[in-house]
């Protein structure tokens, strides 16, 4: 990361805690300057922890709601539609855990790429864990932890671990209860 990098990433976290519509947006054109590219439509509400900036590609019309923290260290790709809800986490590493004699908080950490399709909706208080693809169309329900790719477009997940729930038509109105 450069020292424009390095200081603009430092105003987006001197605002980042700021919730008034002004500051969403301020964050979405510093974190369009750090990604370096200009996605159309951003929301980023407040409170919002991103890491690893440069290996992450953003899509048009994407929203990432309060308290998420957003990984990208390990490669994150978000598609265009995708809204994203309150305290989520994406995480694109993990320890590894390979060696008995070493405390795995010590142990080598190993980068994983996330991939969310377009047409996703995440709801609130879900984690997806590395190494993980969602399909287009696909809605993960809140509080789902996400272990395993979604293959399978318009299909609805989740639980702990996210398991298929149900397939929904893509023209259908589709209501989270």
């Amino acid at each position: 990361m450069g020292i424009k990098q390095k200081v603009l990433y430092r105003v987006y976290l001197l605002i980042k805690i700021v919730d008034f519509p002004l500051f969403d947006l301020l964050r979405v054109r510093l974190v369009q300057a750090l990604l370096g590219k200009r996605s159309k439509n951003l929301l980023f509400r407040a409170n919002i922890v991103f890491h690893g900036f440069e290996n992450i590609v953003l899509g048009d019309d994407v929203s990432i709601n309060h308290g998420c923290f957003v990984s990208g260290q390990g490669g994150l790709t978000i598609g265009d539609y995708v809204a994203i809800g309150h305290n989520t986490s994406i995480i694109t590493t993990e320890h590894t855990f390979a060696d008995a004699g070493t405390p795995i908080k010590y142990q080598p950490v190993e980068k994983r790429p996330v991939s969310i399709g377009s047409n996703v909706w995440i709801g609130a208080n879900v984690t997806i864990l590395g190494g993980v693809s969602i399909a287009n169309n696909t809605i993960v329900a809140a509080g789902a932890v996400v272990t395993k790719s979604v293959e399978k477009e318009f299909t609805i997940i989740g639980g702990v671990p996210a398991k298929f729930i149900k397939d929904f038509s893509g023209s259908a109105s589709v209501h989270a209860n």
